[in-house]
């Protein structure tokens, strides 16, 4: 039980990824989905920083002018190592969490303590957020070193990168502002519930039998009693006095 609200504040309770802790294939399906759409859209801002100056698709900036009445080019970038700063900042800020969260889990996953089920949704859920946020900072390092020629650029293009990364927390929200009791039945948080109380009634019926058995011990020692002669002699005032008259 512990391991489980871990891994859902771990995976993000206001996101859709926490349908991988879940057991609703509808669910599943879903987060599949915001996954892909947020690696599709991390793979357009690939496409825009290939280096490629005949592809009408990339973003590249040449910034090196050469002009005709001088021998020498001259780069005209202004981005030097405290834009670069602000890049790790935004970075580790960001995404840090997720991946030592994602990581976590995965490690949660190889715990024999879990049955097999439990341990392919930590593993999955575990995989997934770490894999796209690794991506993420992928993609904008190659990005940035491709077309930031300023500082306040470069933190521009991380802004909007890692936007992509906030995608699931809002189709989560979209959600649950359509239909909150549709969310709540693919939500990991109603199949704990569900084994919670699956676990009382068991245990209800086990204190029941127990109670039982106890009852029909109870019968037998007393037929028992019964047919031995076994009769409790109450004491009585007399057998007081005469005892106080012998001492």
């Amino acid at each position: 039980e512990r391991d489980n609200k871990y891994a859902l504040n771990a995976i993000g309770e206001g996101s859709v990824y926490q349908f991988f802790l879940g057991k609703s294939w509808f669910g599943w399906t879903i987060a599949l989905a915001t996954i892909s759409a947020q690696i599709y859209m991390l793979f357009v801002f690939v496409v825009g920083a290939e280096i490629d100056v005949t592809d009408d698709r990339t973003d590249f900036v040449y910034t090196w002018k050469c002009p005709r009445d001088q021998d020498d080019c001259q780069d005209t970038i202004d981005l030097d190592w405290l834009g670069w700063v602000a890049f790790a900042i935004l970075m580790v800020a960001h995404l840090s969490k997720d991946i030592i969260h994602g990581s976590q889990m995965i490690v949660l996953s190889g715990k024999e303590r879990h049955d097999r089920h439990a341990r392919i949704r930590f593993f999955s859920g575990g995989t997934l957020l770490t894999s796209v946020s690794l991506f993420t900072l992928f993609v904008s390092t190659i990005y940035n070193m491709a077309i930031a020629t300023s500082n306040t650029e470069i933190i521009m293009n991380s802004v909007v990168i890692l936007f992509i990364n906030d995608v699931d927390e809002l189709f989560y929200e979209t959600l649950v502002v359509i239909n909150s009791r549709w969310v709540e039945g693919m939500s990991c948080e109603k199949d704990r519930l569900g084994e919670v109380l699956k676990e009382n009634s068991e245990l209800k019926n086990k204190v029941k039998r127990v109670e039982s058995e106890v009852d029909e011990l109870r019968r037998k020692m007393t037929r028992m009693e019964e047919m031995m002669g076994i009769e409790d002699t109450p004491t009585t005032p007399q057998d007081d006095d005469a005892i106080d008259e012998s001492d």
